[in-house]
């Protein structure tokens, strides 16, 4: 499993020592793992394969997709262009396969909506498919959730597909993830910045093991709430990274309405 703590700093300084120490001894004590299990239980690959060109089995691509039950339905969320690319590979090689995670499964049948505007596409899922994925669905207090405020630390991450082994009939495609607060907020999106100059990774030091974060669109944005009791809150979904800017990108949760379809009208 690989894994990054990002803090983010208005002006960019590097974090002194006691924080350094401090985060250190959170990962230590099981409290920095406890919270990276949770956002990495809600969500698993988004991925198929099949025959390439020269007739070799291999997977063709990977995204993220996650899982929560808005009070209504169990619904997954992914990036509409990782479905996209589903779909291109499907009309490709009809035989292709998918997966969510450790299940076999036929997207389109249970496609919900999509935008591709917003890149977002949702799905209607159930305990079943979702256990089978290895997963369990993000169960938040209401739904949708609040937005993450720039004050707020927020926990994402996802599966790129840089950090995939692939072996004769399995694979491993391991989580990655960053917390930080908000670079800004707008009812559109959020921006995540993953400070590559003073990236600080608990129990090893500054250096970041993988930056191209292909493969975690889909990917959960919790907001790390602390009162009255603390626990992480779905608050949105990643669609796109600029490596170059050291950007993430996220659509908050009010896009997604409690029977699952896309409300393109909402940050309005």
């Amino acid at each position: 499993m690989r894994i990054g703590l990002n803090i983010v700093r208005r002006k960019a300084e590097p974090l002194d020592i006691t924080a350094r120490v401090a985060l250190d001894r959170m990962e230590r004590a099981g409290y920095l793992p406890e919270l990276r299990g949770i956002a990495q239980s809600t969500c698993v690959p988004f991925w198929w394969h099949g025959y390439s060109s020269d007739g070799t089995y291999k997977i063709h691509h990977n995204g993220t997709i996650c899982f929560l039950k808005t009070g209504m339905r169990i619904v997954g969320v992914t990036a509409h262009h990782v479905f996209d690319k589903y779909r291109m590979a499907l009309e490709i090689d009809p035989q292709t396969r998918c997966q969510f995670g450790g299940t076999t499964i036929e997207p389109i049948s249970r496609l919900i909506s999509e935008n591709r505007y917003l890149d977002l596409a949702t799905f209607d899922l159930s305990t079943v498919v979702v256990a089978a994925a290895g997963a369990t669905a993000h169960v938040p207090i209401h739904w949708p959730t609040q937005e993450v405020k720039t004050t707020e630390v927020a926990i994402y991450g996802g599966y790129p597909g840089s950090l995939r082994e692939e072996h004769e009939t399995t694979a491993d495609i391991p989580f990655q993830w960053f917390a930080g607060s908000p670079l800004s907020v707008t009812p559109e999106n959020l921006k995540l910045h993953i400070d590559m100059e003073h990236f600080h990774q608990p129990l090893h030091g500054a250096k970041l093991s993988n930056w191209d974060l292909g493969g975690m669109s889909g990917g959960p944005v919790f907001r790390l709430v602390t009162t009255p009791i603390e626990r992480l809150e779905l608050a949105a979904f990643i669609y796109e990274s600029q490596p170059n800017l050291s950007l993430v990108y996220a659509r908050p949760s009010h896009y997604i309405t409690q029977d699952g379809s896309i409300d393109a009208q909402s940050a309005a």
